[in-house]
């Protein structure tokens, strides 16, 4: 998804009430140790932050991004709660069995199903969680590997059907109009191109997006 450009991020605002939900469903955690995984631009960070009362490491391999995530970090006084770190997770050097809680939205799709559930599964803590946000269709090819690198599914949360589209793409559709038109900012969006051939394949595969929470516990 587009979610480097300036307007993307205010959109993707409307995901954070599936967030809170999925975050529901996990036990009452006392000052969990908290590993954002892919963290972004870091609105999934902060709301973790608002979540609970724990403490967060959040990793990136964009500095812009995270450079973007520190400044959310310094307005909002979080600096002692919160810190981020440029790393490739697959070559993360944490201790073993050290934090209570992995949240991912989207990225082991990119990093890799198995090597992350492994890679996963070696920092967590004994019976500690895994939330993932991924596409359905995405997990339901690579279910059969959450037994076999250590994870029990607890639970599953979907996303309403079509979200994606009527809480981001069609208004970034629009937006794009508006600019085209000359009624709206043109450095909104700095890849209009690439937004379109985005639009235009979700527009060709509507259900190929729709996402769930999956609630995981290590073994």
């Amino acid at each position: 998804m587009s979610y480097k450009e300036p307007y993307t991020e205010e959109l993707r605002v409307n995901f954070l009430k599936y967030m809170s939900k999925a975050f529901q469903l996990l036990p009452k955690m006392e000052k969990p140790r908290i590993f954002d995984l892919g963290c972004g631009s870091g609105l999934p960070t902060i709301e973790l932050a608002n979540l609970t009362n724990g403490d967060i490491i959040a990793i990136d391999i964009d500095q812009v991004l995270l450079d973007k995530l520190n400044e959310k970090i310094k307005i909002r006084n979080l600096s002692n709660r919160i810190k981020t770190k440029r790393m490739d997770f697959l070559k993360n050097d944490f201790p073993d069995n050290y934090f209570d809680l992995v949240w991912e939205a989207g990225v082991v799709q990119i990093i890799g199903f198995k090597e992350s559930f492994n890679a996963c599964r070696r920092i967590l803590k004994a019976r500690g969680y895994f939330v993932l946000g991924q596409a359905i269709k995405a997990m339901e090819k690579n279910h059969k590997l959450l037994a076999k690198c250590g994870f029990d599914l607890i639970k599953q949360f979907n996303w309403p059907e079509g979200c994606w589209w009527t809480d981001y793409y069609e208004p970034l559709e629009r937006k794009i109009k508006d600019i085209r038109e000359g009624k709206e900012d043109p450095n909104l969006l700095e890849n209009i191109k690439a937004i379109e051939a985005e639009i235009s394949w979700i527009k060709a595969n509507p259900n190929e997006i729709d996402c769930a929470y999956y609630i995981l516990q290590k073994k």
